[in-house]
């Protein structure tokens, strides 16, 4: 009867379990909407707990120094080129904007 009517029953069963979900909350006393609302800050961290003082500071010194060796190994490099490997690679060549290409 699925086909005849054109309803995925896979779909029907996860709106149902979703219904029944939130008949369940609304029937314990919960708020969907505060839910939601809390949940959406949650994902997007505006609930989140700010970090410890000390594990802050930590992060911020082993990223400054990881930043300072970086800097002190990729001082010569100012246009890295990339290896090519492969039966494939040619060397680019060279564009002149004065010449023709018709």
């Amino acid at each position: 009867m699925g086909h005849s009517v054109g309803i995925d029953y896979a779909t029907v069963s996860v709106m149902f379990g979703v219904g029944l979900v939130m008949l369940w909350l609304l029937l314990a006393g919960y708020s969907v909407k505060s839910l939601s609302a809390d949940a959406l800050l949650s994902l997007t961290g505006h609930l989140r707990t700010p970090p410890e003082p000390w594990l802050e500071n930590a992060l911020r010194n082993a990223f400054a120094e990881f930043d300072r060796e970086l800097a002190a190994i990729l001082h010569d490099r100012c246009n890295p080129v990339w290896p090519v490997e492969g039966p494939w690679a040619q060397p680019a060549g060279s564009v002149d904007p004065e010449s023709d290409a018709s």
